[in-house]
């Protein structure tokens, strides 16, 4: 929703999952009324996918810890942590290489980007300028007859004259 701003019909969206559950026999959520103001503006494509590509970019750094299991859960979270903490140079080691090419894409995704907007602030300026002559012509002004039509006038010219 974030990406598409107004585009998804949040009520329409509800009402579709809240059906689904109720076909499992899952019970749902009471009513409730989804502001429109609430709904995030639209994003441009372009700087999301950069900022995601920058938070990204370090392979070595690891995700947040957590887990889903019951009683044995904080045994396995102390455990990712000791071998984050024992091994972090190894990781660092084998996802050397990875962090540096995630560098390029990122740059060169930057790169491209610029390019895209320059580009469509030309495009911009081309159709306004193309625009600006066909908004001056006048009604006073006649156009350039055509060849046919210029002999046409030639010759309704001679007649008249004759």
């Amino acid at each position: 929703m974030k990406l598409l701003g107004r585009d998804i019909p949040a009520r329409e969206l509800v009402a579709r999952i809240e059906e689904r559950l109720r076909t499992r026999g899952l019970p749902t959520s009471e009513q409730v009324d989804v502001p429109e103001q609430g709904v995030e503006p639209r994003v441009d494509p372009l700087s999301f996918n950069l900022q995601a590509l920058e938070e990204n970019a370090d392979a070595t750094r690891g995700l947040p810890l957590h887990t889903h299991r019951g009683g044995t859960g904080q045994f396995v979270l102390v455990a990712k942590w000791a071998f984050r903490k024992t091994c972090q140079v190894f990781i660092n080691e084998a996802l050397g290489r990875q962090r540096v090419f995630n560098g390029h894409v990122r740059d060169s995704y930057a790169q491209l980007s610029a390019e895209v907007i320059r580009l469509r602030a030309e495009v911009e300026a081309l159709r306004a300028a193309q625009a600006v002559p066909q908004v001056q012509t006048s009604p006073a002004q006649e156009p350039q007859p055509t060849p046919s039509r210029a002999r046409r006038t030639a010759k309704q010219s001679k007649a008249s004259e004759e």
